[in-house]
């Protein structure tokens, strides 16, 4: 839930919350609902059913399925013209980014760059220097 207070901060608006179980999307929203400050057009809590026919900019698993090669049950079509997926597993291809690639996303990422960036932000904050993270990321991937 945490990495939806950056998105809501830049105000979309609208905002899917999906999950297996429907229980668990209306929990997060019900969180994350005071951290919307009422812009959001639409903030809706979705199981991955009720997402046939939906189709989005951005889409980011934040599902463990990456770490046991499980396959998220997402509709086709899915992704919009010009969509990112993003994955926060890092270090393979999960089935997720492999489900993107085959079905429309223009972008697919992995969580590494993110995993770098918290680290940089953490060594800037009891530091004080910004670390350069290019250079970190692209090792990183060749490793």
């Amino acid at each position: 839930w945490v990495i939806s207070l950056p998105l809501l901060h830049e105000l979309p608006t609208r905002l899917v919350i999906s999950n297996r179980t429907i229980v668990k999307a209306e929990d997060a929203q019900r969180i994350l609902f005071p951290f919307t400050k009422g812009k959001l057009t639409e903030f809706v809590a979705k199981n991955f059913d009720d997402l046939t026919g939906e189709q989005f900019d951005l889409v980011i698993n934040a599902t463990s399925a990456g770490l046991t090669d499980s396959e998220i049950p997402l509709p086709h079509g899915i992704f919009a013209p010009g969509a990112l997926a993003y994955d926060l597993m890092y270090g393979r291809e999960t089935p997720f980014m492999k489900f993107a690639r085959e079905h429309g996303a223009a972008v697919v990422s992995d969580g590494l760059g993110m995993l770098v960036e918290q680290a940089a932000e953490s060594f800037f904050i009891w530091r004080g220097v910004r670390p350069q993270t290019a250079q970190v990321i692209a090792t990183l991937r060749l490793s």
